[in-house]
């Protein structure tokens, strides 16, 4: 949905996919893969999740796993679905309030406050819960599947992002049938804000933090010891709030310039966004 995708470029979500509660018995990941290499197959993980728990499970297809691995990770991916659901969920309440009142032409961030603090509670709850679940991760994958699970998602994150990179801003500029004008007017209006508030250098550093960030745990995620509080500690702006109010910033600035007609396609492009599940640019952790 574009809240999510326009924090980033729009509204934050958190990536780490997998939950906490999971223990491995007495045998370590390493002695399961050694015993069992025979036994590893290649599959995608987690094909019935969305979003970001299916990008992991997908990058996971490209790891030989043995099946009781395949099993717990699996587990992994159901809880950490139910708990993004959640997450979803609030997103999608918020993109719809907002929906109405870019269709009414003005934006009340007052009426928005019950919406924007359940994505941050939502989001406050999800975050502790998928880093342990990394770090989980981590200990049932061995030392080469952790390497081949990094490799794959890195792939996929570049093409992921390669996509999204300034397709966002063209994709509504065109269904919105912005004249010259107006894309000019927009376009001082944010340049306005920036300068007053620092709303665009600060979207420009949290996606420059958010790639560090990323790259850094990545990295690690390859080394034998791996605690997400050593490498990359948990965002201060847990609930997203820098991020949703950048994009109520693009909203406030943007509507006095479009007509009645081009405020009701943007609504409705903001709630069909807003039912897709998959809609979501993922977070790391």
């Amino acid at each position: 949905m574009p809240i999510r995708s326009l924090a980033r470029v729009a509204l934050p979500i958190s990536m780490a996919l997998w939950a906490t509660a999971l223990g491995c018995g007495g045998t370590t990941a390493s002695e399961q893969v050694a015993s069992a290499s025979a036994a590893a197959t290649r599959a995608p993980v987690a094909q019935q999740a969305h979003g970001a728990v299916r990008l992991f499970g997908n990058a996971l297809g490209d790891v030989p796993m043995t099946a009781a691995q395949r099993s717990q990770i699996e587990q992994l991916a159901v809880e950490a679905e139910v708990r993004h659901a959640a997450v979803r969920a609030a997103h999608r309440d918020l993109a719809l309030a907002l929906a109405a009142q870019i269709q009414a032409g003005s934006i009340d961030r007052q009426a928005l406050g019950p919406a924007i603090a359940a994505v941050s509670a939502a989001l406050s709850v999800a975050e502790p819960a998928d880093r342990a679940a990394v770090e989980r991760l981590h200990a049932i994958l061995g030392p080469d599947q952790r390497i081949a699970f990094v490799d794959a998602l890195e792939a996929r994150l570049h093409e992921h992002t390669g996509q999204l990179r300034g397709h966002r801003g063209r994709e509504w500029a065109i269904e919105l049938k912005l004249s010259d004008d107006q894309r000019a007017q927009i376009k001082a209006a944010l340049e306005q804000r920036g300068r007053a508030a620092g709303l665009e250098p600060e979207a420009g550093r949290r996606g420059m933090d958010q790639g560090q960030r990323g790259a850094k745990w990545l990295d690690a995620f390859k080394e034998d010891r791996f605690v997400l509080d050593d490498i990359a500690p948990g965002r201060q702006d847990k609930g997203g709030q820098k991020a949703i109010g950048w994009f109520l910033g693009v909203a406030e600035a943007a509507l006095p310039v479009l007509t009645p007609e081009q405020r009701t396609i943007a609504a409705e492009k903001l709630r069909a966004r807003a039912q897709d599940p998959d809609g979501a640019v993922p977070m790391l952790p």
